[in-house]
């Protein structure tokens, strides 16, 4: 159920990249609204221990490289606000492969969707910067296991959460043909659904080349775009994960009913405050105390939360927490955790994403999420 709703979601923000495109046979005389572009890129980069012997074994026993094929979009119009908000953005989709040529780790491959942000308007300079990042699913890892793989204490989990974060440096040859290096950061991690759950992490370098698939242009320009008008929101979301605290035991429901009031302030940000509602089931086997079963099983916290719009519809949800009543034994480990991942809006009012929630970096678990936003946006875009 997680992986296809994860597929979902990534095949929706493909789809709202691409369903605005003309239909060639009926309307090629129109440029299309889209230009599209091939990418191909190889890498190389260290691999990151967690000061444990065993980890320090896999890392010395592994050389890792990776390879990128991604198809991705930019707009044509220069008026379209989020286009020139973001100075001209490349989104898409990717499918990844690698290998750390040890079988006690796998050939992990990953499918995911991606977005690059210059840091200025291109104008007609070849040279130019900028920040990059990707988010999706990674499955063919060789996981933990007590008898056949008791090496890799990464990764306790076949499939797992793929991050990618970077900054890039592009040369344009042509209108057709580019380059690019990024030097980044890569993380596996399965938001504790199996333990071990360490996670993995690299230090990637990247070298790719970009091919532009139709004639269409991009104006690399900035353009004028309305002054934006204020207004609040708020969300109500209700949210279950699954939640793994021990090797080889069983797994458990983790569930959050969330409220948020924020104030959209521009284009991008969205700023508020709210409460997360957290239940975590089957608490009276973790916990022994004579605390009450509602005490042991519920937390609560307040939240302030930051929203960063890359499109009307597609946002990235940010937040910090501080619990005013939390369970150690429910893997509640800091007084405090963060939450982060992606959103999209569908419908104008309802919402749907995944996040994942951690303590101190720690990942706590995966939040699968539905939601319903209210508000009254009188922006035009």
């Amino acid at each position: 159920m997680k992986i296809r709703l994860l597929l979902v979601l990534v095949l929706a923000f493909s789809i709202q990249l691409t369903s605005a495109q003309d239909n060639d046979s009926l309307k090629s005389e129109k440029p299309r609204r889209f230009v599209k572009y091939l990418d191909l890129s190889f890498e190389n980069g260290a691999i990151l221990g967690n000061n444990n012997e065993l980890s320090e074994q896999v890392v010395n026993a592994s050389y890792y490289n990776g390879m990128d094929i991604r198809l991705g979009f930019r707009k044509t119009d220069a008026n379209d606000i989020y286009s020139t908000t973001y100075r001209r953005p490349y989104m898409g989709v990717g499918w990844y492969a690698s290998t750390f040529h040890n079988e006690d780790v796998g050939k992990p491959n990953a499918l995911y969707f991606f977005l690059t942000h210059p840091f200025a308007f291109e104008g007609d300079k070849r040279f130019t910067f900028s920040y990059t990042a990707a988010f999706g699913l990674s499955y063919n890892f060789n996981p933990y296991d007590t008898i056949n793989n008791p090496t890799n204490i990464f990764i306790g989990s076949y499939r797992n959460c793929y991050v990618h974060l970077g900054i890039m440096a592009n040369y344009k040859f042509n209108e057709n043909w580019a380059m690019n290096a990024t030097l980044g950061f890569k993380h596996f991690s399965n938001g504790s659904f199996k333990q071990p759950n360490y996670g993995m992490n690299l230090i990637p370098f990247t070298l790719g080349v970009s091919y532009k698939l139709n004639k269409d242009e991009i104006y690399h320009e900035k353009t004028p775009i309305p002054e934006y008008l204020r207004h609040n929101l708020v969300n109500i979301a209700v949210i279950a994960g699954s939640k793994n605290y021990e090797i080889g035991g069983d797994n458990y429901l983790k569930a959050t009913v969330s409220v948020n009031w924020l104030r959209q302030i521009n284009y991008r940000y969205r700023l508020g405050i709210g409460m997360d509602f957290f239940y975590s089931d089957q608490a009276h086997l973790r916990n022994d105390s004579d605390a009450s079963g509602f005490s042991k099983s519920f937390s609560t916290a307040i939240v302030g939360s930051w929203e960063w719009a890359l499109t009307e519809k597609l946002y990235v949800p940010i937040g910090i927490g501080f619990y005013l009543h939390r369970n150690v034994e429910n893997d509640e480990k800091t007084v405090y955790y963060e939450r982060v991942g992606m959103r999209y809006r569908f419908m104008d009012h309802y919402f749907a994403g995944l996040t994942i929630k951690a303590h101190g970096g720690a990942a706590d678990i995966f939040e699968f999420t539905l939601g319903y936003t209210f508000h009254k946006d009188k922006n035009k875009y």
